[in-house]
C-alpha cells in the first residue's frame, strides 16, 4: 500500500526570545502534530488471545469473557464492506477495518475487526475499501446468539459497534498471504484451531493452493431449494485433528459465491483464495468478488 506522507511539525524559534537572554520566557510549548493516521489506539493493541477459551465448557455458561470496553482507534483501512444480502433478510452494512502498518511490514495478528451496524460521521458517508478511518465505540466479545445456541467452549467473536469517521481516501490494502503453496501440511498451522485462527479474524488474507473436501452446501435452515437466501459454504482441506467447531471453509457472506462464483464441487482446487476471515460456528474465508478467487 502506498503510504501518504507524514505531517512534519515545524517549530520556528524566535531570535532573542529564550530563557537566557533579553528577559524572554523561552520558546513557546509546541505539541507535535500527529501523523496523518492519527494518534489513537490500534486494534491489535486492544484485541488479543481469548484467555477465557475453555474446551471443557461446551455449553458456554458463565464464560469469563472480556466485557465491553470503549475505545478510540485511528488510522484503520476499510478492507471490505458487506453489501451482499446472502439471507434475503437485509443482512448488509457491516464494515471490516484493519490497522495500517506504518512501518511497511505485514500487519500483526489481531489487526482486524468487524464493525457491526456502524454509524458514520457525516451520516451520509459511504465507506469504500481503501478509506482510512477512525472509529469510536465499544469492543465486545460475542458469545453467539441465544436463539441458536452459544458458541461452544466459550469461543467468542470480537466485534465493535459505534461510529466511523473518514480520515482520508487511501488505496486498498494488499492481503496478507497467510498460507503459502507447498506440500508441508504445517503450512495451514496459522488457521488450525480456535486460538490460532482467532488472530486473523476481520483481516484480509490470502491462502494459496486451496482444496475443498466436499461441495458447497446450504445452511440447514435455508428456506430456498436453490440456496438463494441462505449461507452457502464449503469446507477447506487444512488437515485433520481439529475440533468440529473450528472447521475452516469458504462462504458467501460478502459475495454471491453460488450465483457468480466458480463451481464449488468436491475436490475442487484453486490457486489461491483471498477474503476476510470470519467466524460463526466455524471459521470461514469470505471472498469479496470473483477476483478474489484464483482458479
Amino acid at each position: 500500500m502506498v503510504q501518504p506522507r507524514l505531517l512534519v511539525p515545524v517549530v520556528v524559534a524566535l531570535l532573542g526570545c529564550n530563557g537566557t537572554s533579553g528577559g524572554g520566557t523561552g520558546d513557546p510549548h509546541v505539541t507535535p502534530n500527529p501523523t496523518v493516521f492519527g494518534s489513537g489506539q490500534k486494534i491489535h493493541n486492544i484485541l488479543g488471545p481469548a484467555t477465557w477459551f475453555n474446551t471443557m465448557n461446551m455449553s458456554s455458561i458463565a464464560c469469563k469473557s472480556a466485557g465491553p470496553t470503549q475505545h478510540l482507534t485511528t488510522g484503520q483501512a476499510v478492507v471490505a464492506v458487506d453489501d451482499f444480502d446472502e439471507t434475503g433478510a437485509g443482512a448488509t452494512g457491516n464494515v471490516y477495518i484493519e490497522d495500517v502498518p506504518l512501518d511497511g511490514n505485514d500487519p500483526p495478528p489481531y489487526s482486524g475487526v468487524e464493525v457491526f451496524a456502524p454509524s458514520f460521521t457525516p451520516p451520509d458517508h459511504k465507506a469504500y475499501p481503501g478509506d482510512i478511518v477512525d472509529f469510536f465505540g465499544n469492543f465486545t466479545e460475542f458469545l453467539g446468539p441465544q436463539s441458536a445456541g452459544l458458541f461452544q467452549g466459550c469461543r467468542t467473536l470480537p466485534e465493535i459497534e459505534g461510529n466511523i469517521t473518514p480520515r482520508f481516501d487511501g488505496t486498498p490494502m494488499a492481503p496478507l498471504t497467510l498460507v503459502q503453496a507447498g506440500t508441508d501440511p504445517k503450512r495451514w498451522d496459522a488457521l488450525r484451531g480456535y486460538s490460532n485462527a482467532r488472530q486473523w479474524l476481520g483481516m484480509l488474507v490470502r491462502v494459496e493452493q486451496v482444496k475443498l473436501t466436499d461441495g458447497a452446501v446450504c445452511d440447514t435452515k435455508c428456506p430456498n431449494s436453490d440456496c438463494s437466501k441462505c449461507r452457502y459454504s464449503a469446507v477447506l482441506d487444512i488437515g485433520g485433528g481439529i475440533d468440529s467447531n473450528d472447521i475452516f471453509g469458504i462462504d458467501n457472506e460478502l459475495f454471491d459465491l453460488k450465483g457468480k462464483g466458480p463451481p464449488i464441487t468436491p475436490g475442487r482446487q484453486f490457486t489461491a483464495v483471498t477474503g476476510i476471515v470470519t467466524y460463526f460456528y466455524g471459521f470461514k474465508i469470505a471472498p469479496r468478488s470473483i477476483d478474489d478467487i484464483e482458479q
